[in-house]
């Protein structure tokens, strides 16, 4: 027998594991009482990724010995695993009630707390196990990880340099180092760290990623794109949100005044994910903004999921008004009285429903609607309950399509996502009553002469006599256009303006002449 545990020891040593499970279970079917036993045959199915079995296992032992340690924190470790966190914490407290001094157990109750966010207790746990052993390189690093989440980033530089003490070459302590002092704005302290680690590892994109933070931060754009673009080469699988990011990041590096920069790596992101809508906009709005006419629908919508969470209060960083301009603006041409119509309101691109909050007081009981192509903007905006019904999807599909008829349409910083403005207009007209108002903001075309031109924002601008013409054109009166500062974007004001036009009753006008 103890010639086969060797066996099985060393299959387990050289990850051999089913052969080793196969010696454990002939061992086992014939000692079926040997805790140790059935504890490895759980160890060989967790190494064989069978966590189910290796539960069933580490069960077994509890029932040859209900205190047995190993499988209690055996227990308690994979639970964590398998994000059953509460069995995970109610196995590790049965091994700390009987080993206060386990400090895998402890460490399961600090990971179980730090995955919920309950940085605090799993600060404590941590700090217990360091406690426990000083030396401790796991205890210190998670100590480090957790006072950076906790914004003490003093605390966790201090941590993180004992970790690389224990472990000078350790890229996690690296990072972590690198990450609070960049936090405390020592951007050339953290390049430096960061570099130390880029000489270990040039293909870590937690790492490029911090890289390129850090000398956005320090305001070095050459490397910042550097680093930026190696990490978009080097990630696998690149989710459009990072897409996003990089285009946002380009339009940045445009902004503070590295033109040729930008436009040199927004074609080298064209020629190397040709087929991504979102890179498509992004990246010819840099380049050739002639050769856009419209922003794709897929753009729109990836770039509003994306956004919903931080939609609100991004666009109050940016001071934008548009909502309580077109408020305003409904205020001076709607007469509202307690015995007052109440109208049927329809807000076009309603997004996270800024500008419906400001508008509701004019709705009928049931009379304001919205139409999106955001599903995860529309969510917030349920939440919100000031709308009677929304739609998901493209505003001209949906006004083509609708049979409602609105007394009121507004549009806030909609038609930045539209270059020819014909169709959309038209179809507005269609789907207002006689009389109806239309209220919109469009941003002002301060860079050439075109009637519209996408802008290296990525969104499009118009000019004013071409606004002027497309809703003449497609039977609209204009009420009033009150030129604003609409938002503010690199800490530079944009404009343009709010326009009230109305649809005539054509009954009305014939009867006149």
């Amino acid at each position: 027998m103890e010639n086969l545990e060797h066996q099985a020891a060393t299959l387990f040593g050289e990850k051999e594991y089913a052969k080793a499970l196969e010696l454990y279970l002939l061992m086992l079917q014939g000692h079926p009482k040997n805790e140790k036993y059935a504890i490895s045959c759980g160890n060989c199915y967790d190494a064989i990724g069978d966590k189910d079995a290796a539960v069933k296992y580490y069960q077994d032992a509890l029932k040859i010995n209900k205190n047995s340690e190993a499988a209690l924190l055996n227990l308690s470790t994979i639970y964590y695993e398998l994000k059953e966190y509460d069995r995970s914490v109610e196995f590790a407290h049965k091994v700390l009630n009987q080993n206060d001094s386990n400090i895998a157990a402890w460490q399961n109750l600090a990971n179980v707390a730090f995955c919920n966010a309950q940085y605090d207790d799993a600060l404590q746990y941590y700090q217990k196990m360091y406690e426990l052993n000083t030396n401790s390189y796991i205890a210190m690093i998670n100590i480090a990880n957790t006072y950076y989440c906790l914004g003490k980033y003093v605390l966790a530089l201090e941590f993180a340099k004992k970790s690389l003490n224990k472990h000078p070459s350790s890229l996690t302590a690296l990072i972590l180092a690198g990450n609070a002092l960049n936090a405390m704005g020592k951007y050339e302290k953290a390049i430096d760290m960061y570099l130390q680690a880029y000489e270990q590892d040039n293909s870590n994109v937690e790492l490029l990623n911090s890289l390129s933070e850090a000398y956005r931060s320090n305001n070095d754009w050459e490397n910042c794109m550097l680093f930026a673009w190696r990490y978009m080469k080097n990630t696998p699988e690149l989710p459009n949100t990072a897409q996003l990011n990089f285009g946002y990041l380009l339009y940045e590096c445009y902004s503070e005044k590295s033109e040729d920069l930008a436009k040199k790596y927004a074609s080298k992101w064209l020629k190397f994910f040709p087929e991504n809508k979102v890179v498509a906009h992004l990246g010819y709005a840099l380049t050739n903004g002639k050769a856009l006419q419209q922003s794709e629908a897929e753009f729109i919508k990836e770039m509003f999921d994306s956004f919903a969470p931080e939609f609100e209060a991004t666009l109050s960083d940016l001071e934008y008004q548009a909502p309580q301009l077109i408020f305003e603006a409904l205020k001076a041409n709607l007469k509202i009285s307690l015995f007052s119509k109440r109208y049927h309101i329809l807000d076009l691109g309603c997004g996270t429903g800024l500008c419906g909050e400001k508008i509701k007081k004019f709705a009928s009981g049931n009379g304001l609607y919205g139409v999106d192509l955001s599903e995860k903007m529309l969510e917030i905006a349920r939440q919100k309950d000031i709308y009677a019904q929304l739609f998901c999807d493209d505003i001209c599909h949906y006004l083509e399509n609708s049979e409602y008829f609105y007394d009121v349409m507004v549009a806030a910083d909609v038609w930045t996502y539209f270059g020819d403005l014909t169709k959309a207009f038209v179809r507005v007209w269609r789907s207002l009553v006689p009389n109806g108002l239309f209220v919109f903001s469009f941003t002002e075309n301060e860079i050439n002469d075109e009637d519209y031109f996408m802008a290296p924002s990525g969104r499009f601008v118009h000019s004013y006599s071409y606004i002027e013409r497309v809703l003449k054109s497609a039977g609209f009166k204009i009420i009033s256009a009150e030129k604003h500062i609409l938002r503010n974007e690199a800490e530079i004001p944009v404009y343009g303006y709010i326009i009230v036009a109305r649809k005539p009753d054509l009954n009305k006008t014939k009867q006149q002449e």
